[in-house]
């Protein structure tokens, strides 16, 4: 029995409940995931290595780690990167994406593994006999924690997308798109059931990898801030804030420090694949060393000319090298390119700056105006910048979007998302890329692989 077990955990955990192919979104085993599901949540210890593999799955992947997808990607259909040495990825940079790009149906087919596997992880512990209850709430929060993350993201992407909470091939296999403001439902359900089944502290001895309560209350922060509910946003931003003994902004003089492992800032973080000290932004950003090389990927002069004067975020967060006498910048937050045991990165998720962020605007957007200017001062403080001049309800929402830019560049999508849910995309884009941009473009298509596979899917306008 135990060495049948320890196939089981082993076929869990490699392969990711057997989720592969994706022709029916994600291809499931239906038989051997019904004999594992019993299984591996018969105890707390198996159940434990079901919810790391959950974890594991979303390192080993490319959503986080060797094709960067969801920072890179949607960098280069904003205003924020282009990419040097690659002409394939044009179709990024240019806002010209194809149905048929692998790049997106590899997103696409990624973020839905993550949610399948998180589903999985529900579903056994649920009915489970054997974990005992407080370890099956904090499996049940970890698993909708990351569903939550994870359709998040995908509607920023794509629109209306698949609401999937099942691991029901049958089920899913056919399911239509839902509407955006239905998931964003399901998204916040998700989070205030996260909050509620997770503990307040980080799992182990200042383990930030692992999702808690503050992680749901920081991502449910950013939901109703993207949703437009200002009081609510504003609320359990202050939530994390308040939270001072787990979290602090760094000052001016640790700034480098931010996106170390376990970070006072980090909210929520990924540990590197293969826990090897760095992270594929930090190779992938970094331009070779040994002999100058062009950075894959630049910066563009819109986001370099949006830092003030004096703005320690650009001495520390950019960095440049002149090659054949042309001088190119590009992102320095992650600064491991290779294998180290010092100074080691994690991928950033959730940090204490955003929230102060997240406030100022729904402040000012419920016209606090000094409450809204304190939280911005307290991010430009840190930058080395004096405090704002904008005393407007207008002036300063225009202050935080900006001040968003310069302080979140390159992080998972935040740029490409704030253009689009502050409708400022088209006269934005239309600036930056000039005769290219398209409306439609603020969607990425459906990919048509996963349309092939499912007649109820909908491509988007334009494509």
């Amino acid at each position: 029995m135990q060495s049948t077990l320890k196939k089981y955990i082993s076929l869990l955990i490699a392969a990711g409940f057997m989720f592969t192919g994706c022709n029916k979104l994600v291809t499931v085993d239906k038989p051997t995931n019904q004999l594992l599901t019993p299984v591996v949540f018969q105890n707390d210890n198996t159940a434990k290595l079901a919810v790391t593999g959950m974890y594991n799955n979303m390192v080993n992947g490319g959503i986080q780690a060797s094709r960067l997808f969801t920072t890179a990607i949607p960098a280069l259909t904003a205003d924020e990167l282009y990419f040097y040495t690659n002409t394939s990825m044009d179709q990024f940079r240019y806002n010209s994406i194809l149905a048929t790009d692998g790049t997106v149906y590899s997103i696409w087919q990624e973020l839905y593994q993550n949610i399948y596997y998180a589903n999985a992880v529900i579903e056994g512990a649920q009915p489970s006999k054997g974990m005992s209850a407080v370890y099956k709430n904090t499996a049940i929060g970890e698993a909708k924690f990351i569903r939550a993350f994870m359709h998040f993201t995908l509607v920023n992407f794509y629109g209306d997308v698949p609401l999937i909470t099942t691991t029901n091939v049958n089920e899913n296999a056919l399911a239509p798109r839902t509407a955006t403001a239905t998931v964003y439902e399901q998204i916040i359900a998700d989070l205030k059931d996260a909050q509620s089944l997770l503990d307040t502290a980080n799992a182990g001895s200042n383990n930030r990898t692992r999702a808690n309560k503050w992680s749901a209350t920081a991502l449910l922060a950013r939901v109703y801030l993207y949703t437009g509910d200002w009081a609510n946003a504003e609320a359990q931003a202050s939530a994390v804030l308040g939270n001072t003994g787990l979290y602090n902004l760094l000052p001016t003089a640790s700034m480098n420090n931010v996106f170390l492992a376990n970070s006072g800032e980090a909210i929520w973080q990924l540990y590197s694949q293969g826990n090897n000290g760095f992270t594929q932004l930090g190779s992938s950003f970094l331009p070779t060393t040994s002999t100058p090389a062009t950075p894959r990927y630049v910066l563009t002069n819109q986001l370099l000319n949006a830092f003030e004067t004096g703005d320690k975020r650009k001495t520390t967060w950019v960095n440049s090298v002149t090659v054949s006498g042309t001088l190119y910048y590009y992102p320095y937050k992650y600064k491991q390119p290779t294998t180290t045991t010092t100074g080691i990165e994690y991928y950033m998720q959730l940090r204490l700056a955003e929230q102060y962020l997240i406030r100022a605007e729904a402040r000012a957007q419920q016209n606090k105006t000094g409450d809204a200017q304190n939280d911005l001062n307290a991010i430009r403080n840190r930058a080395g910048l004096a405090n704002t001049t904008a005393a407007t309800k207008d002036d300063l929402l225009n202050a935080i979007y900006k001040e968003r830019q310069v302080e979140l560049f390159t992080e998972l999508g935040h740029r490409w998302f704030d253009l689009k849910r502050t409708n400022t995309i088209d006269a934005v884009m239309n600036a930056a890329k000039p005769g290219l941009w398209n409306p439609y473009a603020a969607k990425y298509p459906i990919p048509q692989t996963a349309r092939n596979s499912n007649i109820n899917l909908e491509q988007n306008e334009g494509y």
